[in-house]
Order: C-alpha cells, then sequence, then structure tokens
C-alpha cells in the first residue's frame, strides 16, 4: 500500500505545473494572454506563465515621436494542447508597456543594453517544444507500431521458418 502512495504522489507531482509566483501583474499577463490566443491556432486559454521578467527605461517610437518609457521585458511561456494529446510549449519574449498598459512591437523599441542582455540570456528557450510527457507518449505510439505488427506474426506464426517451408516441400515433391 505505501509503495502505492509513494506511485501516485510521485505521478502528482510531475503533472502539477511549475509557476514562478508573482512575475507579473494580472494586466500584463492578460495583455500577454491575448496575444498568444492571437497569434496561435490551438493555444489553451488561460495558460500564460510569466518565466523571466525585467523592467528597463528606453525609447519608444510611436506615431513618429520617441518617449522615454519604462518598459517591462518578459519571457513568457503558453500551451498550446492538439488532439487532446500532444502539448506544445511556446515562449516568447514580450515587451509591456507599463505606463499605458499595452504590449509594444519590438521594432518600436530601441533596445539598450539591458534589453539585449535578456534576449541574449533566453535566446535559446524560445519557441514552440513539445512537452516531455507528450514526448514519451509520441515515443511509446512509435514504438508500438513498428514492434506490434512483427510480434503479432511471430505469436500467429511462431515456429514455421521459411527454411522448414522449403525443405518440408523439397522432400515431398521427391517421394
Amino acid at each position: 500500500m505505501k509503495r502505492w502512495t509513494t506511485i501516485v504522489l510521485f505521478m502528482l507531482l510531475l503533472f502539477v505545473p511549475l509557476r514562478v509566483s508573482g512575475a507579473g501583474s494580472s494586466a500584463l499577463t492578460e495583455a500577454v494572454n491575448k496575444q498568444f490566443k492571437d497569434t496561435l491556432t490551438y493555444y489553451k486559454n488561460g495558460s500564460v506563465q510569466i518565466l523571466d521578467s525585467m523592467t528597463t527605461s528606453t525609447e519608444v517610437t510611436e506615431n513618429d515621436t520617441k518617449t522615454t518609457k519604462t518598459v517591462k521585458v518578459v519571457l513568457a511561456q503558453g500551451s498550446e494542447i492538439r488532439d487532446n494529446l500532444f502539448v506544445f510549449d511556446t515562449k516568447q519574449i514580450f515587451y509591456y508597456d507599463a505606463d499605458s498598459q499595452k504590449l509594444l512591437d519590438s521594432a518600436s523599441l530601441s533596445k539598450n543594453e539591458d534589453i539585449k542582455q535578456f534576449e541574449k540570456k533566453h535566446k535559446g528557450e524560445l519557441g514552440k517544444k513539445l512537452s516531455p510527457l507528450s514526448f514519451t507518449v509520441l515515443l511509446v505510439a512509435l514504438l508500438l507500431t513498428i514492434t506490434f505488427p512483427p510480434l503479432v506474426a511471430i505469436w500467429f506464426y511462431g515456429d514455421a521458418s521459411i527454411s522448414h517451408r522449403y525443405t518440408s516441400k523439397a522432400v515431398s515433391m521427391k517421394a
């Protein structure tokens, strides 16, 4: 009984999403959620996680006017679920204007050294990746697809080998 309890607790820990607490405000999270919803086809609404953030001041160009604004740069993750089985985690960097509470286009920013360092730090994490659990399901499905047909053939044709069939035909033809 104790062994099953340990196994169940371990499985629960695998499925609990890890979140960085206090990393983002609700307005920022809602803005990122809306952006993911608009850009990702199979996006799971509300799955935004703010993984890292920093606040800096930089020049922002809007309507041909440059102004210095406080910008929050965040690394956010959202999930896409395909066929209720495969989960893809997408990570992107967003630029959030803390004053007007809206997301900014990266082309409108004059990237200072802090923003460049943040982008360089998270460059390898960006993009869409299959979650570990979905990857395991995919590998098991492929393994079964490759190994199941030969196992069924062995089960039905057990000890009948090709050489046995040819030698028995050759003996019966000579007699």
